[in-house]
């Protein structure tokens, strides 16, 4: 019966010649049988929690450092000390990234999400895995399983000039996270958890050093106000450090066919999703941070080939690069 209303739906919302489209346009199958399904089914089973990103403390460790990397190298910050506020946008599963941070000097944390994804328990977990990679100096994870989060760096030490090597440090922020995590009195640290975050009143959040994301930003309606928003929320002379996944996200075969899809089969193919996607490319994103006010001082792009040389994008109201169509994500970094 289940597939039969499909069908229905189908076949009322599209025409016949629409599936050859899909064929040549190398479309997923997946995408399109939610979108189908999500004119039958409720939007609590299509929209369940979980992100599917920052589970596991190795990735969380990861993805932290290299931020902290460019941050470092770039002397966007002389030390880690320096950023004592900080928010992160989209955290997903666990607090682990921003936790990260606080192991790294650190003291002051939004985690803003849209969905409240996240646990007690699973936070605690992450929390003390964190504690045995920054207690053993372990390097910035580059295994099998972290080979396609980026940024890439050219190397993988621990940053052992700019941390401590102290043992009873990670031990005094491991008890302390874990009491900030349960609302124990007398932290040393704050976390704060807002879902959703863009109704946070401007007057919660001011003075941020540091305000990051890793494949969120892409994610993101309407990405003025939000760059607006982190703008209003940092002190001058803060610093925001997105990386950015301008691929496809299971919706078709070549990373960036998501590109080169209708309005109207972009439309279908959306629905369902737990999260939107803007389809907006690196230029785009890089416009909309220097207008609300940044000044641009890095960018790490990774690139990959374009297979629709010769077709233009149909991403209404985008203006499209010929490197934007080949920079599958970036890096961007920028100062107040």
């Amino acid at each position: 019966m289940f597939f039969v209303l499909i069908l229905l739906s189908y076949m009322i919302h599209y025409p016949a010649q629409t599936f050859t489209k899909l064929l040549k346009m190398q479309i997923n199958s997946y995408p399109i049988v939610r979108g189908l399904a999500s004119y039958v089914l409720p939007d609590r089973i299509l929209k369940r929690p979980g992100s599917g990103g920052s589970i596991s403390s190795e990735y969380c460790y990861s993805v932290w450092l290299r931020h902290l990397y460019y941050l470092m190298d770039k002397k966007l910050f002389a030390e880690p000390g320096e950023i004592r506020s900080i928010a992160e946008i989209g955290p997903g599963d666990s607090l682990g990234i921003g936790l990260s941070a606080l192991y790294t000097g650190a003291s002051r944390y939004y985690a803003f999400d849209v969905i409240e994804h996240t646990s007690l328990d699973r936070n605690l977990q992450i929390n003390e895995e964190l504690f045995d990679f920054f207690r053993q100096q372990a390097p910035i994870p580059n295994t099998e399983r972290q080979k396609s989060t980026r940024p890439e760096l050219p190397n993988y030490d621990f940053p052992s000039r700019h941390l401590p090597s102290d043992e009873k440090y990670y031990n005094g922020q491991r008890e302390a996270i874990q009491k900030a995590l349960t609302k124990e009195a007398h932290a040393s640290l704050s976390i704060k958890y807002v879902v959703p975050w863009y109704d946070v009143p401007n007057d919660d959040v001011s003075d941020l050093d540091l305000i990051f994301s890793q494949a969120v930003m892409e994610h993101v309606d309407n990405i003025e106000f939000a760059y607006g928003q982190m703008y209003r929320w940092l002190r001058k002379g803060g610093v925001i450090s997105h990386e950015v996944d301008f691929q496809t996200h299971e919706m078709t075969k070549e990373w960036n066919g998501h590109f080169f899809i209708g309005d109207s089969m972009w439309s279908l193919l959306s629905r369902g999703r737990k999260y939107p996607m803007n389809r907006l490319p690196l230029s785009a994103h890089i416009s909309m941070i220097e207008k609300a006010g940044f000044t641009i001082k890095n960018v790490v792009p990774d690139q990959r080939q374009n297979s629709f040389k010769g077709q233009q994008p149909k991403v209404p109201g985008v203006t499209f690069s010929k490197g934007d169509l080949e920079t599958c994500s970036a890096l961007i970094q920028a100062v107040k």
